[in-house]
């Protein structure tokens, strides 16, 4: 091992030769013990890890977390190595509709499919991904969601382009479609706990839920100076809600623009400290409800500290909206995302992060279109193989929601497991429970949902 990281810190950002006091690598390895559980969120696909965000620090690196045969798991295709898995299987579940009265429990029918291809020539690599659930039930029960009401469908596609010109400068670029119920959808069959979402609205789970759709464009561009690195990276998103007959007020459909600028520093080649600035703009169909802002943060973080990677950081952010109704939103931030690794069959995912975004839910006498947010959010995900032909998926996310201008307080939980047989190499059975609950001091605005689900899964 030790002459594999020999050769390897030599590598793209060519960090600082080691020199510097090793309590620098206790201090952090204390860190992020204490927030293994605040860690990165990973989108897992069927066995094989898959970060659908660029890394916030490109090292250049060979990934040792990596698993050995995932190549040997692919299927492939001219220049192209596809990972298809998918699953089908009978779902019940008690308050489909997630209402916080009239819940009716029904049957139905889970589709899933997650797919992941990969294609690279030493200097451009090419990531395409499509990750869809489609829920058909039979009895849905209140059909406020604005979707078909039988039908609730998450999904999540896109393309990651990555340019590496020359050793010391690399360039991302990300296009994807998301749409889903609420923030916790996506954590059934697929496990996925990555969000591109920043801005606040939609992540804040609510009873009744409108699907909304996702557009996000997004790029940076990392420059490497002997022990220095800057990144410069930007992004526009567009959030459209579907539209209801049974709700009146409108959806924060909106634009939103940000800009992110970041300069870092190699302490030691596998310790690195940055400071960051981040600038938005966001505009929404209710004028009202538009606003600009800024987030700064400085952080620690490493690709690898013994069995950790990941960062934690600490900052300032505050969002001024047009309208002086609602005033402006601020606070201090800590939080930190990354990845623990005590077993080569364990692994241990997690973040923790705030932003302010904004809803039309709770509404005062001085704003009477809506209110600014402070949304909470941590999420946690363990993979575990417990033996050739057994696999294991725990996760559990809680969201913590207060409005501003008033003393609404709502709190989000979602906590579930899968568990799969193989029963030949590429078939499966699973076997999947998700607990959903919102609880909040308005009244009639919580709910819970348990979900059962037992089918077949597939991987090539």
């Amino acid at each position: 091992m030790g002459s594999i990281d020999a050769l390897t810190l030599r590598g793209f950002i060519g960090p600082k030769a080691p020199g510097a006091a090793p309590g620098i690598v206790c201090i952090l390895t204390i860190l992020l013990s204490t927030a293994a559980a605040v860690g990165t969120a990973w989108a897992q696909s069927t066995g094989l890890s898959l970060e659908l965000q660029p890394p916030s620090v490109y090292t250049g690196r060979p990934d040792l977390f990596a698993k050995p045969s995932a190549g040997d798991e692919a299927l492939p295709i001219g220049n192209w190595l596809v990972f298809p898995s998918s699953f089908v299987g009978f779902l019940y579940a008690t308050n489909p509709s997630e209402s916080p009265t009239g819940a009716h429990a029904s049957p139905g029918l889970r589709l899933t499919t997650n797919t992941y291809a990969k294609t690279d020539d030493g200097i451009k690599q090419t990531e395409l991904y499509t990750n869809s659930d489609l829920d058909l039930y039979a009895n849905p029960g209140n059909s406020n969601t604005g979707s078909s009401g039988t039908n609730f469908l998450s999904t999540r596609t896109g393309i990651i382009e990555t340019y590496q010109p020359f050793s010391d400068l690399i360039v991302n670029g990300q296009a994807d479609f998301t749409r889903q119920q609420n923030y916790f959808s996506p954590l059934g069959i697929s496990n996925n706990l990555a969000s591109l979402n920043t801005t606040g609205v939609g992540i804040a789970p609510t009873s009744n839920p409108l699907p909304y759709n996702q557009l996000t464009g997004s790029g940076w561009v990392q420059k490497n100076f002997s022990d220095w690195f800057v990144i410069v990276s930007g992004s526009v998103q567009d959030l459209t809600y579907d539209q209801s007959s049974t709700l009146a007020a409108p959806s924060p459909n909106g634009v939103t623009l940000t800009g992110t600028g970041r300069g870092g520093y190699w302490i030691i080649p596998d310790l690195y400290t940055y400071a960051e600035v981040t600038l938005d703009k966001r505009n929404y169909a209710t004028s009202t409800l538009s606003s600009s802002g800024y987030r700064t943060v400085v952080g620690l973080g490493s690709d690898r500290i013994g069995l950790f990677r990941g960062e934690v950081y600490g900052g300032y952010q505050t969002e001024t909206p047009t309208s002086a109704g609602l005033g402006s939103t601020s606070g201090p931030i800590l939080g930190g995302r990354g990845s623990y690794f005590p077993l080569p069959e364990l692994t241990i995912n997690a973040s923790l992060d705030e932003s302010i975004g904004a809803s039309l839910l709770a509404t005062t006498p001085t704003s009477p279109v809506g209110t600014s947010t402070k949304v909470t959010t941590f999420l946690t995900q363990v993979n575990y193989a417990l033996a050739p032909e057994w696999a294991a998926t725990a996760r559990g996310g809680v969201v913590l929601t207060t409005y501003g201008g008033t003393n609404r307080r709502d709190s989000a939980l979602a906590l579930g497991a899968t568990v799969t047989y193989s029963v030949w190499r590429s078939f499966g059975l699973t076997f999947d429970y998700q607990h959903t609950q919102l609880s909040s001091n308005v009244p009639l605005a919580g709910f819970t949902n348990d979900a059962v689900t037992l089918g077949i899964s597939y991987k090539y």
